[in-house]
C-alpha cells in the first residue's frame, strides 16, 4: 500500500496536467454550448439556453451527424475485416524478425503528410488514375469509371487506408494475451484452425477488437481531410460542418454539435466496455 501510495503521489503532477490538457477544453466546450451569441460584443455571453441545440435540427445537420457516425462505423468494420487476418498472420505465421518488419511497415504511411496520403488516392482512383488505366488496357471497360473518385466509395478507401494500423496494433496486443496452452488444448482435442479461431481466439481478443474498432470509429468520425480530398465538393462530415459553422462565427452551435458528438462517443465507449471488457486489455498478464 505504501508503494502504491508513493507511486501515485509521484505520478499525480503528470496525471493532473494530463487531465487539465485533455478535459479542461472539453468542459469549456460543453459549458459554452449553452451560451448565446452577442452581436454587440461579437462574442458569446453567459445565457443558459438550448437555442444552439435547437439549431442542430435545421438544414439537415442531424442527417450529417448520423451519416458521419454511420460512415465511421462502416470504416471501422472494414478495417477490422482487413486488420484481423493481418494481425493473425503477424502473430501466428511470421517469424519474430519478420513480425518486426511488418509492424514497422504498418507505420510507414505515417512518415509522410496525411494530405499527401489522401491526395495519392486521387492518382489511383481518378479518371486517368492507375485503376481506370489498367481496366481500360485490359479491355474490361471502354470508358473510365467516374464513381471511383469523388464518392463515398473513395472516402471509405481513404479512411481505411489512413486508420488501418490503429486496428492492427490493439489486436496484436490482445493476441499476446491468448495463452498458448489454450491453443494446444484445442489442437489436442482435434479442433482445426477455423474452429479454434471462432471458439477461442476471437472470444479472448474481444477487448482488442473493440479497442481497434473504437480507435478507427472516433478518428473517422472527426476526419475531414479524406472527405475533402476524395469526397468532392458536396461531401460533408461532422468536422466539415463544424468548420462551416465556425466560419460564420456561430460558436454556440459549433460547441453544441461537438457536445452531441462527444456524448455519443462517450456512450459508445461505456456500452462497448460493458459488453466487451475494454479494461481487460490493460490488465497484467
Amino acid at each position: 500500500m505504501f508503494r502504491i501510495g508513493r507511486g501515485f503521489a509521484l505520478a499525480s503532477p503528470a496525471l493532473l496536467l494530463t487531465l487539465i490538457l485533455g478535459f479542461a477544453p472539453l468542459a469549456v466546450v460543453v459549458v459554452w454550448s449553452f451560451w448565446a451569441w452577442d452581436p454587440a460584443t461579437y462574442w458569446i455571453r453567459p445565457d443558459l439556453s438550448l437555442a444552439a441545440y435547437a439549431q442542430i435540427g435545421e438544414v439537415g445537420r442531424w442527417w450529417v451527424i448520423v451519416t458521419s457516425l454511420f460512415k465511421a462505423a462502416l470504416a471501422a468494420l472494414a478495417c477490422l475485416a482487413v486488420g484481423y487476418p493481418a494481425a493473425l498472420a503477424v502473430h501466428f505465421v511470421a517469424s519474430r524478425r519478420m513480425a518486426l518488419v511488418l509492424i514497422g511497415a504498418f507505420t510507414v504511411p505515417f512518415f509522410t503528410s496525411y494530405l499527401i496520403r489522401a491526395f495519392s488516392w486521387r492518382l489511383v482512383l481518378g479518371r486517368t488514375g492507375l485503376i481506370n488505366d489498367w481496366l481500360m488496357q485490359a479491355g474490361i471497360i471502354s470508358e473510365p469509371l467516374d464513381w471511383l473518385l469523388f464518392s463515398d466509395f473513395a472516402v471509405m478507401i481513404g479512411l481505411i487506408a489512413s486508420y488501418l494500423p490503429f486496428v492492427i496494433f490493439p489486436l496484436l496486443l490482445a493476441l499476446r494475451r491468448v495463452e498458448p496452452s489454450f491453443l494446444a488444448a484445442a489442437q489436442d482435442m482435434g479442433a482445426g484452425f477455423l474452429r479454434t479461431l471462432v471458439t477461442i481466439i476471437i472470444p479472448l481478443t474481444k477487448p482488442g477488437i473493440f479497442a481497434g474498432f473504437l480507435f478507427v470509429f472516433v478518428m473517422s468520425a472527426g476526419s475531414s481531410t479524406e472527405v475533402q480530398m476524395l469526397g468532392g465538393a458536396g461531401a460533408s462530415m461532422i468536422s466539415i460542418m463544424i468548420n462551416d459553422v465556425m466560419r460564420v462565427v456561430n460558436f454556440p452551435l459549433a460547441f453544441a454539435i461537438s457536445t452531441v458528438v462527444l456524448v455519443a462517443l462517450i456512450g459508445a465507449v461505456l456500452l462497448g466496455n460493458a459488453r466487451f471488457g475494454l479494461t481487460r486489455l490493460f490488465e497484467d498478464f
